[in-house]
Parts: structure tokens; C-alpha cells; sequence
């Protein structure tokens, strides 16, 4: 099944494009867009909210009349041009700052972070579910997985090597983030987990504990009931998500395979 993309997306979110029969089947389009419209409707309230201070628009009357002001002496072209420079400083400042404050509330927020967590634990359990079989693909076999993930992600994320009583039980797609991102699930001895591989870097995930195992640095949080273990491989994270200790999801993540994404 061929997902829409950002494109398209973009042309129903501005009405250009009416909403595709697709919507009706794909749950992961339908909840993407219902996340998208969500955010459109907050930022639009945030900046609804936000007053430009008077100074803006007489900083606008002034670049207006450039013109008008080049034509004078030059000395009074220049203290014109010093007065501008005083009076936009202040309002590109505020601009600035509302830019920030901003994108702080829906990026880095402890609420965001927060929301990541719930997010990793919401495909988790959707891994563990029986009620959207058909978005689940059953295989054992890494090399098989790996193909399917080149199929719909262009990739193929690190598999674990299993042994020891673990066990591949195959793989699903999901969004995250508005991204479409893939996400395994290996049988353990200690329970079912889900390995969700991300873009995101660990930080803004909201994964505080960092700590060093086996030569490689790691990022523990939890959320619910369930923990979390994040590794940094090249330019994705992968996400370690189950009822199961911070120890033993280290432990899956320390046996990933070298980087070999393609």
C-alpha cells in the first residue's frame, strides 16, 4: 500500500486537494492527518494570540518610503538610516522571541517529550495487538524483514542477533512524529518488546538517563508501564519499548548488528 506523501497532505490540509478514497483504508494516513490538522490548529491559535507591537508597523511605513529617503542630502539619509536601524533592532528581537517561545511549547517542551514516550508506547502495544492484523508482517527471518523495510521505508534498519532464547516475530509501520517510521518485535525470555527506529535524536524523545554500556552510550526513560532503552546508530535512533527491564532492553540493543542501512 503506497502512503500519501508530505505533498499531498499538504494540498487537503490547504483544500487544494480533496480527500483521497485511501483515508477510508489507511489508518496510519487518517490518524497522520488528524495529528497534522491537530497542529495547524494550535499554531494558528498561538499565533492568533500573538500582537505586533505599533514600533513593527511604523518600521513598515519607513521601508516603504525608502525611496522618498534616498532622495535626501546624504547626511539626513544617514541619520534616517540610523534612526530605522534603532527602531527595527527592537521589533526583529520580538519577532524573534515569539519564533522561539514558539517552537519551545511544540518541540522541546517537557510535554512533547512526553508526548514522544506515549507515542513509542502507543506502537508498541498496537504491535501487540490482535485487531490490525493485516498491518503486521509476520517473519522471523532478519534478512526477510530487512527487505520488507527497504520495501516501505527505503532503508533497512540493524536487526538484533538472537539467540539465548530471542526470536524475531516480525514487523510493522507506523507514523510517528508525522513521519512514517518501522518498528520489529522480538520475543524474549523476560517478555515482547518493540524496537521502533526513529530520526529523532534520543534528547528530544524526552530519554534523560544516559548512561555507557559496552562501549556505547545509551538513553533510559519509561513511560506507563512499560521502559525504554534508545541507541544512537548513524542517523537513527532505535527505540527499545516493553515491560521489561532497562537491563535487559540494553542488552537486545547491545547485540544490533553494525550499522547497515542502505
Amino acid at each position: 500500500m503506497n502512503h500519501l506523501t508530505e505533498e499531498q497532505f499538504e494540498d487537503i490540509m490547504q483544500g487544494l486537494l480533496p480527500e483521497p478514497e485511501h483515508l477510508t483504508d489507511c489508518d496510519l494516513c487518517r490518524e497522520l492527518l488528524a495529528e497534522k490538522k491537530a497542529i495547524a490548529n494550535r499554531m494558528r491559535s498561538a499565533f492568533d494570540s500573538v500582537k505586533p507591537d505599533k514600533r513593527l508597523a511604523n518600521n513598515i511605513r519607513m521601508q516603504l518610503t525608502d525611496k522618498a529617503v534616498s532622495e535626501q542630502p546624504q547626511s539626513a539619509r544617514r541619520l534616517s538610516n540610523i534612526r530605522f536601524k534603532r527602531m527595527a533592532w527592537p521589533a526583529a528581537a520580538a519577532a524573534v522571541l515569539v519564533m522561539a517561545v514558539i517552537l519551545g511549547v511544540y518541540v522541546i517542551s517537557p510535554s512533547s517529550a512526553m508526548a514522544a514516550r506515549a507515542e513509542l508506547v502507543k506502537i508498541h502495544n498496537h504491535n501487540l495487538s490482535t485487531d490490525h492484523e493485516h498491518e503486521f508482517y509476520s517473519e522471523a527471518d532478519p534478512v526477510k524483514l530487512a527487505e520488507y523495510f527497504k520495501s516501505k521505508l527505503g532503508f533497512s534498519p540493524s536487526m538484533p542477533i538472537t539467540d539465548q532464547g530471542m526470536a524475531l516475530r516480525g514487523c510493522c509501520v507506523r507514523h510517528f512524529r508525522g513521519q512514517v517510521v518501522g518498528s520489529y518485535v522480538v520475543d524474549t525470555p523476560q517478555g515482547i518488546m518493540s524496537v521502533i527506529v526513529v530520526t529523532d535524536k534520543p534528547e528530544t524523545l524526552g530519554m534523560g538517563g544516559k548512561f555507557e554500556c559496552q562501549g556505547r552510550v545509551f538513553w533510559k526513560s519509561s513511560f506507563a508501564k512499560c521502559d525504554m532503552v534508545t541507541v544512537r546508530l548513524g542517523d537513527y535512533s532505535y527505540c527499545a519499548v516493553g515491560e521489561i527491564s532497562h537491563e535487559y532492553l540494553t542488552e537486545l540493543l547491545s547485540r544490533l548488528m553494525p550499522d547497515t542501512h542502505q
